[in-house]
């Protein structure tokens, strides 16, 4: 499973799930996501099911300004990647941190 979550830090470093929320993300999107030019979307473009991905409140902007630019060049990915943004909005109102996880299980 490939999946976005709203990650606490501070929670993980004291041995507990550092996990509030969390979207699935499907399959497609992500392989996409992984074949976007790293010019134009350096983060999203970076993304891979090798590694986790954390992205800070400080990157936030970034990131949703690329997922939107992604939109706008697959538009019927638009009702996945507005999820993520949604996700992405709601760590930044929390001042967690997002972290892609290509390794968790449901």
């Amino acid at each position: 499973m490939y999946c976005l979550i709203v990650w606490d830090k501070e929670l993980a470093a004291t041995a507990q799930d550092g996990c509030l929320d969390k979207v699935e993300i499907p399959k497609n999107l992500a392989h996409f996501f992984f074949q976007l030019d790293a010019e134009e979307f350096p983060a999203l473009s970076s993304l891979s099911f090798d590694d986790y991905d954390m992205f800070s409140t400080s990157q936030m902007d970034s990131l949703i300004a690329e997922l939107v630019a992604a939109a706008h060049i697959e538009p019927r990915l638009l009702s996945s990647i507005e999820i993520m943004v949604e996700k992405i909005l709601e760590a930044k109102s929390l001042r967690k941190s997002v972290l892609f996880d290509s390794f968790r299980i449901s």
